[in-house]
């Protein structure tokens, strides 16, 4: 019979061969262990490492798919309450072209199943009545229920608001979608109007031929993204959060989003085909990436804003920054 080895004598055998491993390559482990002490004393390396393992302990990769989810599934009933409530205010031509642009911005690579979409919507509109309009936000306000569920897991709340409180707060936020949409159609329009005008004398200003003016029309698309990223990391968490601690956040992931969204378009144009892979389904799964690649950014940018504000705070990981006075310091 084979004789089978004592625990104390496999525990010896691996103590000797950790032994023999660490001799080896001594000078390498204790030049990697000063070198991360060396590290761990520099506070940005600090928040990058805890942002990053507090996205593997909150599973943000399975959150950011199912915000990509409810996000594909809220879509068209978005588009289509927009149009509604909308409509009586623009023409709609003016409201599916300007609608379309506003999603293409937010939403690249995805044109045919967006044209397609915003078609449907704009042939529904006559047929909804306010029970209807209020049904289709209704459904719409899943995307912002899933975002919630993923920002309060990024600062470690797992006690929602009721029902009834939450539903409102995310059918309230996709009103506020077409409040995006209206400001940033005003925009557009109110340049455009400056740049046709004939003044006597002085002929047309050509605002948009400004190099300044131009670039500040460049930055719109930023500037509203960190508006979202800023409220959603303000408003939506079920706790206290300050905005001297989430404006990092939502920077970083304002950034992360525009770098990300020329990347992609970049790539889809240049080396994806999913239509040769997928058919018909192609522009539906280029959406799909898209939006976990974004909602994964939404959630990197709750978790550097959550872990900020506690290393400030001196609060360790996972735990709840504690509501504190500070006199003279606005939250």
């Amino acid at each position: 019979m084979r004789a089978r080895l004592r625990p104390s004598r496999l525990r010896a055998a691996a103590r000797l061969a950790g032994t023999v491993l660490r001799s080896a390559a001594g000078p390498f482990y204790r030049q990697a262990q000063r070198t991360t002490r060396r590290l761990m004393r520099i506070p940005a390396f600090v928040l990058m490492y805890r942002t990053i393992r507090e996205l593997s302990r909150d599973d943000a990769t399975h959150m950011a798919a199912g915000v990509a989810y409810y996000s594909i599934l809220s879509l068209f009933p978005l588009m289509v309450g927009l149009i509604a409530v909308l409509s009586p205010l623009l023409e709609s031509d003016t409201v599916r072209k300007e609608l379309l642009t506003f999603f293409q911005t937010y939403l690249p690579g995805s044109t045919e199943t967006l044209d397609t979409n915003v078609d449907y919507a704009v042939g529904l509109r006559g047929a909804l009545g306010l029970l209807s309009v209020i049904g289709m936000f209704w459904t719409a306000s899943a995307i912002f229920g899933a975002i919630s569920r993923a920002v309060n897991r990024a600062w470690d709340v797992h006690q929602d608001r009721p029902f009834y409180i939450d539903k409102l707060r995310h059918m309230a936020m996709a009103l506020s979608v077409g409040m995006l949409f209206l400001m940033s159609f005003s925009a557009t329009t109110a340049l455009q109007f400056f740049d046709s005008i004939d003044i006597p004398g002085l002929g047309r200003p050509g605002v948009l031929e400004n190099n300044v003016v131009s670039s500040g029309a460049r930055l719109l698309p930023f500037l509203f993204s960190l508006t979202i990223f800023l409220m959603i990391y303000k408003f939506i968490p079920n706790t206290k959060t300050y905005w001297r601690y989430i404006w990092p956040g939502a920077l970083l992931a304002a950034v992360c989003f525009e770098v990300g969204k020329s990347l992609f378009v970049y790539y889809v144009d240049n080396f994806a085909d999913y239509e040769q892979l997928y058919g018909s389904l192609g522009s539906v799964v280029v959406l799909l990436v898209w939006t976990y690649a974004s909602s994964f950014i939404l959630i990197t940018g709750a978790e550097f804003s959550s872990e900020y504000g506690r290393m400030r705070e001196g609060v360790k990981q996972g735990e709840l920054i504690e509501e504190r006075k500070r006199p003279g310091r606005a939250t």
